[in-house]
């Protein structure tokens, strides 16, 4: 949870983020009607944030690339240098904090954490699953929705609600399904990774999946050696470091696969798997089905 200096910011409210930023936003949903979800367009020139957080997920869209941007999520700092189209995701009661020397131009989409919960409870497990923070990192599918959003926003404001309502749903689906973690895993557990140290680290899986993860890398990534760092790391997930880049390597192979034209041998190579028979056989052992058949489902 975060500490009593945190400012805490209420992003259903047209100035939320007055004390944050120095200019108002130059597009916003606040006056449209959007239930669930909300859309700032921001040009901001210079700036360094004050802490804050919200009870909502935001996911913050890049529309410039952007050198030495720096980010604190929680306990971990990250200095960013991101491309066009790049996504940091916050999830609700994180505290956020981000500096910058450049001008920077960005979507800031806000998600009810109600609605990711309901469509957590209907389709996943909401015991089981927790979204984690992400820094800036490539997602098109959140890129081309907030697009999306803001082109419907501009043309048709009154009338774009069932729009957005949609949207909102398939952006918390998208969420559930690749930016969280077994919910266990993030809690603490006598002698296993303190959970700052456990985010940090399946952050940096995910955002490496397609290169040779190697032991020595991810405890470096934490600051720990290579053996006390595998111990307390099953200790708090229930799998090895090698079993979890596996599964997280799987579930990004099956949205590739579902949501993209890309041959199979190609999917699997982007997800960091030497050759397409190790990646059917590691598929069909956790999915029950090979990638050719999720493709037919």
């Amino acid at each position: 949870m975060p500490d009593e200096k945190s400012l805490a910011i209420d992003v259903t409210k047209v100035d939320a983020r007055k004390h944050i930023l120095a200019k108002p936003p130059i597009l916003s949903s606040h006056e449209s009607g959007w239930e669930n979800l909300g859309l700032e367009y921001h040009i901001q020139p210079p700036y360094e944030s004050q802490e804050h957080y919200a009870t909502h997920y935001t996911l913050v869209i890049r529309l410039k690339c952007q050198l030495g941007f720096e980010r604190w999520l929680g306990e971990c700092h990250k200095s960013e240098d991101t491309m066009l189209g790049d996504v940091a995701v916050i999830p609700p009661y994180v505290t956020h904090k981000a500096a910058t020397s450049e001008e920077s131009e960005f979507i800031a989409l806000t998600l009810d954490s109600k609605l990711v919960a309901n469509i957590a409870y209907e389709s996943v497990n909401p015991n089981v699953v927790e979204i984690i923070p992400h820094f800036s990192k490539p997602d098109p599918l959140i890129y081309q929705i907030g697009l999306a959003l803001k082109a419907a926003l501009e043309s048709n404001s009154l009338g774009s609600r069932l729009y957005a309502d949609s949207m909102a749903t398939a952006l918390s689906a998208h969420l559930l399904q690749h930016y969280s973690v077994p919910k266990h895993s993030l809690q603490d557990y006598g002698g296993g990774l303190p959970k700052h140290k456990l985010q940090r680290v399946t952050e940096y899986i995910i955002d490496h999946l397609a290169e040779d993860l190697l032991l020595g890398a991810m405890a470096q990534e934490v600051g720990m050696s290579r053996y006390h760092f595998a111990r307390l790391f099953k200790q708090s997930t229930g799998l090895s470091p090698y079993q979890y880049v596996i599964h997280c390597r799987i579930e990004r192979a099956k949205m590739l696969l579902l949501q993209t034209k890309l041959k199979i041998s190609e999917v699997a190579s982007m997800v960091g798997f030497a050759d397409q028979s190790q990646f059917t056989r590691h598929f069909k052992r956790l999915l029950g089905v090979t990638p050719k058949e999720i493709r037919k489902q």
